[in-house]
């Protein structure tokens, strides 16, 4: 059950639970994500989601001029 989103291997497998399925998203680095959701559909979703976070550029965080932290 392995599938690609973004040119990132992700798998959804139905649990032991009724309705229940778990996704797993492979990052690299031995780095994973996983997660659970009723429903395929919606762990595909969640999955893919986790890939957007991760594939989205780092926001840096601006300290005004004269600031230091």
């Amino acid at each position: 059950n392995r599938m690609e989103y973004r040119g990132v291997e992700y798998t959804v497998v139905q649990g032991v639970e009724r309705g229940v399925w778990k996704w797993t998203v492979s990052l690299g680095n031995n780095i994973s994500k996983s997660g659970q959701a009723k429903g395929k559909p919606e762990a595909v979703a969640q999955a893919t989601r986790a890939i957007n976070r991760a594939l989205a550029p780092k926001r840096e965080r601006l300290v005004p001029p004269g600031h230091s932290d």
